[in-house]
């Protein structure tokens, strides 16, 4: 389940992060006022990525970066995103996915509703064909069936500095990668740790990160009220140099036509507001089915390619349930209080 998730994320949004040096949450929107992302020092907040590292492989002669000071460059653009790999430890095991893609998913691009401090709101678009496309094509935005962007053999790709070295060869059909026989944790805190695809289609190029402490378990709930601020905590790293920051994901539209989800990204230091401006523009939207959360400590670094960006994730995530004041989900009636039923093709109770 886990690597199905993983390698979802990696075809669309899903847990795209950010990270030190340069990170941002959904880019490629149609808003160019979204912020930015800096934590190399600055504020951490959702926008747009730093600079892509050269496309250029690894130089074996050289000595590897020290993981204090080794530039990071932050998750790619949306609108040049192909994929990636993602490297992530849970509270019982690690996971290790990826792949990348010829071209971009059209509806992986986000559309920028709104932003304050750290967070920002996006709402995913639905391009519509009409009659539908068929299988092997999507639609894109201008109501158009072009071919669905087909995952591409890399070659091998190896990964060093993590507790097991990984190489890996793809997995066809669909050029996927993946291994279900690691160490856990796959990685250890503060360690360096290297993607080397040197050949393939996108071949030579290096990326790095830098191993994450694991995230502590969070609050069993958050609670979030329309227009109030929400503070979420989290135990900080010990470290002394501190390459991670948070990234922080709330959906609480799961049947919506085109849902707004709320994405942070948040100073590693152990806490973050959510703006109740944001959550107020999230509610009014719409609130269906059973809201979700994310908290991921994690570090990214993204290469130009010929065709778009990749990315490297290490990351140590953890969800949470979300409870959205005065609006109740539900399965059956008998989930509703007093006075509502469910409505359950949106599964949130309602009104009688």
């Amino acid at each position: 389940m886990k690597f199905l998730m993983a390698l979802t994320l990696l075809a669309g949004c899903s847990d795209k992060t950010g990270t030190d040096d340069s990170a941002t949450e959904p880019t490629g929107t149609t808003d160019s006022t979204a912020p930015t992302d800096d934590t190399s020092g600055g504020d951490s907040t959702p926008g747009e990525t730093g600079d892509t590292a050269p496309d250029s492989g690894q130089d074996d002669t050289a000595p590897p970066p020290d993981p204090d000071t080794v530039p990071l460059s932050g998750v790619c653009p949306l609108e040049t995103d192909l994929g990636g790999f993602v490297v992530e430890v849970y509270e019982d095991d690690s996971n290790v996915a990826g792949a990348v893609l010829e071209g971009v998913v059209p509806s992986s691009i986000l559309e920028f509703v709104a932003s304050e401090g750290d967070c920002a709101l996006y709402r995913q678009l639905n391009p519509y064909c009409h009659p539908a496309c068929d299988a092997g094509y999507t639609c894109n935005f201008k109501n158009e069936c072009v071919p669905y962007p087909q995952s591409q053999d890399l070659g091998t790709v190896s990964l060093d500095g993590l507790t097991q070295p990984l190489d890996m060869e793809p997995v066809t059909p669909g050029y996927t990668y993946y291994d279900t026989d690691l160490k856990h944790p796959i990685f250890t805190s503060g360690g360096l740790v290297t993607l080397d695809m040197p050949a393939g289609t996108y071949g030579p190029a290096t990326l790095y990160g830098v191993g994450v402490e694991p995230m502590a378990e969070l609050a069993e709930l958050w609670t979030i009220e329309d227009g109030v601020d929400t503070t979420v905590t989290w135990a900080p790293p010990t470290a002394e140099v501190v390459r991670s920051d948070v990234y922080l994901t709330v959906n609480i539209d799961q049947h919506g036509v085109s849902p707004a989800s709320l994405y942070c990204v948040f100073e590693d230091d152990g806490d973050g507001t959510i703006p109740g401006s944001l959550v107020s523009t999230m509610v009014a939207s719409g609130v269906t089915g059973f809201p979700t959360g994310l908290a991921s400590r994690r570090t990214a670094d993204s290469v130009s390619l010929s065709a778009g960006c990749m990315d490297l994730t290490v990351a140590s995530p953890r969800t949470v349930a979300v409870d959205v004041a005065n609006y109740t989900p539900c399965v059956v009636n008998e989930d509703c209080p007093p006075g509502q039923e469910c409505n359950f093709e949106f599964q949130i109770c309602e009104d009688i």
